[in-house]
């Protein structure tokens, strides 16, 4: 598979594809061949797209309603598609994953009958062996070396089959993604953080609550990984999923796949990352390193007094949680909630701060 450059500087991000020579360079201001001779200073650069304008999203404000869990099971499936959510100056990138995890399968279905046939050859072999002697056997034997001999090639493949993506940046950049990690690294160590897959409106009158509005939420993992598909430098960060693709967060951009490995690319200037302070009714356990804002009642008054007409009325506590939110024009709308707040305060000022960079 060819190589490719993502080039990272405060002028913005730009993807080479190819080699010396000849290469494909895509940027916020459009794609272009680049085609010359190394060492003679002939050079040619051309056009090869027209440029879009893009929009962005508004963050939704949370920050002051009170939420409380949805009593249900239910997991509620996005209904995004991830491959409309790569942008503009990423779709070459997609497509040349593209082309390199086709070719992945398509080697890996390969693998699959040559281990069988090679598993044949061998049985054929040693039964041979018993039976037969002389031509037959050097047959049989002759056989069962090309078979062999396609799988290794194939395996060795496989093994190569992926887009070494090599990231340039300047030193700057380079120091506030470092800072990032730092405070992801911090992030994880959370004791709970969920998926919020829905949300809904509560009728606080009749339900004699103080949320006004329920959620459901699936607790998932945040941790580091990479797309079969790339090898880089750097690992990305990886936030589960409950009700769609997952996110790989790399450098420059944000890789969302689904369960069907298809996938979307977002420049991550072009994300935008929000942080709120979520109160939470929380009945389910509360986590050790939660902040609690203060208690509520199953059944409350207006006056926030518990209603004495309920005899099994019980005290509930108010969790203070991180609700990270993360969207784009494209269709990317995920929102997290995080036990520790001040982790996930942290977090997202880094994140922020890292865009800018890239932005400014």
């Amino acid at each position: 598979m060819p190589g490719i450059t993502l080039n990272l500087s405060k002028r913005g991000i730009s993807t080479t594809v190819g080699i010396p020579g000849a290469s494909v360079n895509f940027n916020r201001q459009g794609t272009f061949l680049n085609t010359g001779i190394p060492g003679t200073g002939l050079y040619d650069r051309k056009r090869l797209d027209g440029k879009k304008r893009i929009n962005h999203s508004e963050l939704h404000d949370a920050e002051h309603k009170t939420f409380q869990q949805k009593k249900s099971t239910e997991t509620v499936k996005s209904n995004v598609n991830v491959e409309e959510t790569t942008t503009e100056g990423l779709q070459d990138l997609r497509t040349a994953l593209v082309s390199c995890f086709q070719l992945l399968q398509d080697l890996k279905k390969a693998i699959i009958k040559a281990k069988t046939a090679l598993q044949l050859s061998q049985i054929l072999l040693y039964t041979s062996n018993f039976l037969l002697v002389g031509l037959i056997f050097k047959w049989f034997k002759e056989k069962r070396d090309q078979k062999l001999e396609f799988l290794t090639d194939h395996e060795k493949c496989l093994a190569a089959c992926f887009l070494y993506i090599d990231i340039n940046t300047d030193d700057q950049i380079e120091s506030s993604y470092f800072a990032l990690l730092e405070s992801y690294r911090t992030l994880l160590s959370s004791q709970k953080i969920w998926d919020i897959t829905s949300t809904q409106k509560i009728d606080q009158i009749g339900l004699k609550s103080t949320a006004s509005e329920s959620i459901l939420r699936k607790e998932v993992k945040f941790g580091y990984g990479n797309l079969e598909t790339i090898k880089s430098k750097y690992d990305a960060l990886h936030f589960e999923n409950a009700n769609g693709g997952d996110l790989y967060i790399y450098p420059g951009f944000v890789a969302m796949v689904d369960d069907n490995q298809n996938f979307g690319l977002i420049d991550i200037r072009e994300m935008e990352f929000g942080f709120k302070t979520q109160k939470f009714i929380e009945e389910e356990g509360v986590p050790s390193d939660v902040q609690i804002f203060g208690t509520t009642w199953a059944k409350v008054n207006k006056n926030g007094t518990p209603d004495k007409r309920f005899r099994d009325n019980y005290e509930i506590p108010i969790c203070l949680y991180g609700r990270l939110e993360l969207k784009s024009n494209t269709g990317l709308n995920e929102v997290y909630l995080i036990s520790n707040h001040e982790k996930a305060k942290h977090f997202s000022m880094m994140f922020e701060r890292y865009q800018e960079m890239m932005k400014s």
